[in-house]
């Protein structure tokens, strides 16, 4: 019994390059490939199909009325695909296009993040950066976004999603020169009780029991600005606030006895089919945060 063998697209497409170059030699030679190999492929098409292609004399090749039939009916079709493979490599190999960040509000206030999009911005001016505000884990496939930076306490909306432990960073509590002209600075933890907390819900969840919290919020710039203007005593990360402390406009409240730590998570949707314009970001994020 003859069992019929399957077509080999890739012998398809040896078939077409065969026709359009007028001969195998010069389809081989066009695109860098072994004669010998050409003509073997095409010989294994036509045993695919069970009918003879091509006649082929010493210097070209013919087309039977069945290779007429075939070529007809694939070329354009198999061209078409060809070329939109070729596009979707040279994208994922490109430094074009578009890159989608995903970053908390705060995190945008960070000196250390505004040094990062001005590196990659200066490397690769043909990428436009679309930084985008969300607090919460989103979906980076359905919602077409590159990268998502979250503080590990946020869950991941999909387990099947790359995470990755960025920066880790000691958080403290700070407040301005100006609230402590009406506040007596607190020299314990149990002095905290006299004053005004500004902190995250995650932080005031793990603060003690009866502390008077003025402002709970996820945007920890907006804690910032309102630390920096004198409303209470924040409870920040150190990476945010490394200007304001440099510049005294915030002053570092018992660094000795309250620190605690945040973990930032780099989430990407895959390590496989990662794009060279998201693989050279996460260079440098590691160059610039995970090192330092």
């Amino acid at each position: 019994m003859k069992i019929a063998m399957k077509a080999s697209m890739d012998d398809l497409y040896l078939f077409i390059l065969t026709v359009r170059h007028g001969g195998i030699s010069a389809a081989a030679q066009a695109h860098g490939l072994q004669r010998s190999k050409v003509s073997r492929r095409l010989q294994e098409l036509e045993k695919a199909v069970g009918s003879q292609l091509l006649i082929r004399t010493t210097r070209q090749i013919e087309l039977t009325e069945h290779g007429r039939l075939l070529y007809q009916h694939i070329h354009q079709p198999l061209s078409d695909v060809n070329q939109a493979i070729s596009l979707l490599k040279n994208q994922q190999q490109s430094l074009q296009g578009i890159l989608r960040i995903a970053v908390p509000a705060a995190f945008i206030a960070s000196t250390l993040f505004a040094e990062l999009l001005d590196d990659y911005a200066r490397q690769f001016p043909e990428i436009t950066l679309d930084i985008i505000h969300r607090h919460e884990s989103v979906d980076l496939k359905r919602e077409n976004i590159d990268l998502q930076l979250l503080p590990d306490v946020v869950d991941i909306i999909n387990e099947d999603y790359v995470q990755q432990v960025f920066f880790p960073s000691k958080k403290g509590l700070f407040c301005s020169p100006h609230y402590l002209q009406s506040h007596a600075m607190p020299h314990s933890l149990n002095d905290l009780f006299e004053h005004a907390i500004l902190t995250s819900h995650y932080d005031s969840s793990i603060l003690p029991e009866g502390l008077n919290i003025r402002l709970i919020s996820e945007d920890l710039g907006l804690i910032n600005r309102l630390a920096q203007s004198g409303h209470g005593i924040a409870l920040l990360p150190m990476i945010l606030v490394q200007q304001q402390l440099k510049q005294g406009e915030l002053i570092h409240i018992l660094p000795d006895i309250y620190q605690s730590e945040i973990v930032m998570t780099l989430v990407y949707s895959s390590r496989q089919f990662l794009p060279e314009k998201t693989r050279t970001m996460i260079s440098l994020l590691r160059e610039k945060f995970l090192n330092r």
